[in-house]
């Protein structure tokens, strides 16, 4: 028996499969691949498959993970060939290697969030970017209080590890990185609704997760 890291994207509509759903389709393409899983014991036997960091719904990424346990000889190669021909549309399947990092080392994640539909792009531009360069920037997040959900005020700026914002085409791309950690989990959807509440309703965007990093900054792998 052995661990492997499975890496995929969810990108397209995809992005509005919920976590559980997200659970569900990966155990039936699992199982419909045919790779040899390893399964618990006891009197519900499942296959042992955990992923790194729950993705928000309406949210892609290009960097999610599943370690799952394999029996047998089967190689990297043939776990990739295998999960990559039963995906559905939207879950791409792009590598399959040795866990390297326990995901409770994950402590950050970038983020690209595209803006679009503002009217000028270099004015939007400006106005996120005096947003990001002030000393404050107070919005409300879900919390907890004993064992009730309450909203408490945080100033998003204390909790920006580095931030760009740059002009692309007809749109505005902000880069951000944020706090993704068990201990300490900053939505990036918190700022955007922010610069959207403040630059007009008629502003969309699409948040994508692009990569998981240590307190030291480094990739999770």
């Amino acid at each position: 028996m052995r661990c492997v890291r499975i890496w995929f994207n969810k990108v397209g509509m995809s992005r509005y499969i919920s976590h559980l759903d997200l659970m569900r389709t990966m155990t039936r393409a699992v199982r419909r691949s045919k790779i040899p899983l390893w399964y618990t014991e006891g009197f519900n036997p499942h296959p042992y498959m955990t992923f790194s960091l729950p993705l928000s719904l309406g949210m892609e990424s290009v960097c999610e993970s599943m370690d799952i346990k394999i029996e047998g000889e089967i190689t990297n190669e043939e776990i990739f060939s295998s999960l990559k021909a039963v995906m559905p549309e939207g879950i791409e399947i792009t590598a399959v290697t040795e866990p390297v990092l326990d995901p409770k080392f994950i402590a950050f994640g970038r983020f690209d969030i595209r803006f679009y539909g503002m009217e000028d792009p270099q004015r939007f531009k400006e106005a996120v970017c005096d947003m990001l360069g002030g000393t404050e920037l107070i919005v409300q997040k879900l919390g907890k209080k004993g064992r009730k959900k309450v909203y408490k005020d945080i100033n998003l700026l204390q909790y920006i590890k580095s931030a760009e914002v740059k002009i692309n085409g007809e749109e505005v791309l902000l880069t951000v990185v944020l706090p993704a950690g068990s201990a300490i989990n900053v939505n990036p959807s918190l700022l955007a609704d922010e610069i959207k509440k403040r630059e007009g309703d008629g502003i969309g965007y699409v948040t994508v997760r692009k990569n998981l990093l240590t307190e030291k900054m480094e990739d999770f792998r």
